[in-house]
């Protein structure tokens, strides 16, 4: 099966809010291509064959091993799967311990037991995907600094392009009619005598300013209306 995924994420119910949908998040954020059920399901779909598609699909399998994942159905299902297929070459298993033992992930899997774990007890969600794009998308880790890695994943990127996106549409407003909106079609200093001068801009309603209003807008305040004059007819 070709690969479509960089990552397929096993886990139980239970942890999806505490730990594994900020996880999935964070690493799709990173620009990591996930199988995560939320995002890979959809109604209808059949869940063993969804499943059995995300692990074949995938590069690297993340087992986020719970006391929750533990002794259950799916999880158990899964894993049989991502072990199957962590002994091929072009695959590998990345457990993420969540409140659990080494003698209780020895429990469930020996050979898990054996690989260096992300510890949720020491990392956040955020964290983790760091780490774990470090493994899955070497050339994206290396491609940016660190700090900027860390704005993507906790959202401060995202923050600090609305705040650029919100000044440069200020900046914008200035070269728009104050009351319709449309846009400066000149610009031109005017000398009104040998000690005064302005800046007198011209926009496409008509509008026309030098700090004052000269010309008023169409759609402003203070556009002549026809109800504001009376009419004689002779």
């Amino acid at each position: 099966m070709a690969v479509q995924w960089d990552v397929f994420i096993s886990h139980a119910f239970e942890d999806k809010e505490s730990f594994v949908r900020p996880l999935a998040e964070a690493l799709r954020q990173l620009s990591v291509s996930v199988w995560y059920d939320e995002f890979s399901l959809q109604v209808g779909d059949s869940l063993s064959r969804g499943i059995d598609r995300g692990i074949g699909g995938s590069k690297f399998g993340v087992v986020v091993i719970s006391k929750a994942f533990i002794g259950k159905n799916w999880p158990e299902h899964e894993l049989r799967g991502l072990v199957n297929r962590d002994l091929e070459d072009d695959f590998r298993i990345l457990p993420i311990w969540h409140g659990v033992t080494k003698s209780e992930v020895k429990s469930l899997s020996p050979s898990l037991a054996d690989k260096i774990a992300i510890d949720t007890g020491t990392v956040s969600a955020q964290e983790a995907a760091l780490a774990l794009l470090r493994v899955v998308r070497r050339d994206l880790y290396d491609a940016h600094p660190r700090a900027m890695l860390e704005a993507i994943v906790t959202g401060d990127a995202i923050d600090e392009l609305q705040a650029e996106i919100d000044h440069l549409t200020d900046e914008l407003n200035e070269y728009r009619c104050p009351h319709c909106g449309s846009a400066v079609s000149t610009r031109e200093y005017i000398e009104y005598d040998e000690k005064n001068s302005g800046l007198l801009e011209t926009f496409e309603c008509g509008y026309q300013t030098d700090g004052s209003p000269v010309r008023p807008c169409p759609f402003g305040p203070n556009f002549p209306r026809l109800e504001d004059y009376n009419l004689e007819i002779h």
